[in-house]
């Protein structure tokens, strides 16, 4: 997984090289609220704005310290698992006023974030739930398969992969926004990953 985080921040990157100046598995379960309306995902917390940027939601942020974001947040957990290659993970889980979110470890810092609740979107209101006809409206929508599991990244969105809930993901490969129009228009996101818009 840490192989596909690299390949999807090499698509925020080379992006950002052709804009314009101007342009700017899991410890929860996925809950069953409906999805957010737009901007209502400003609501604070001890961590602050919980918001969905690419480099993280308020002070939990992609690089902060274990210890920066135990004296800033509410950590309820902090737990070592065995990831899908068989390695130990570093997992905490930090609550927010909306949900809790999953902040993998590595070399004590915030690696990677994992949102697993409709609660918690980004300022343009994308997040679980959110349909891939939705997805298909961003910049140069692009899909991604890693670890039997298939992700829609776009350079609009550098530094986050939207995971969608679909069926033998494993054998589809990379798709363009052309090849992600032909899976079915009901596929919604499951899951959505924080890794920040920079190369790791």
């Amino acid at each position: 997984m840490r192989r596909l985080a690299l390949a999807f921040a090499l698509i925020g990157c080379e992006s950002q090289n052709e804009a314009s100046p101007a342009d700017s598995s899991s410890a929860s379960a996925v809950s069953s609220t409906p999805p957010a309306a737009p901007g209502a995902g400003r609501q604070t917390s001890s961590c602050g704005d919980e918001v969905i940027t690419e480099e993280g939601i308020g002070q939990l942020r992609i690089g902060t310290t274990v210890e920066s974001v135990r004296q800033k947040c509410n950590v309820v957990r902090d737990t070592t698992v065995i990831d899908s290659e068989g390695m130990p993970a570093r997992r905490l889980a930090v609550t927010l006023s909306r949900d809790t979110v999953e902040a993998e470890i590595v070399n004590g810092r915030v690696w990677r974030l994992a949102v697993h609740s409709p609660r918690l979107r980004t300022a343009d209101s994308l997040g679980v739930g959110t349909p891939l006809t939705r997805l298909l409206e961003l910049k140069k929508p692009r899909g991604m398969t890693g670890e039997g599991k298939f992700f829609v990244a776009s350079p609009e969105h550098c530094g986050m992969s939207f995971r969608l809930a679909i069926a033998e993901a494993g054998g589809r490969g990379d798709l363009d926004s052309a090849g992600l129009a032909r899976l079915p228009k009901s596929t919604t996101v499951s899951e959505v990953l924080i890794f920040g818009c920079h190369l790791r």
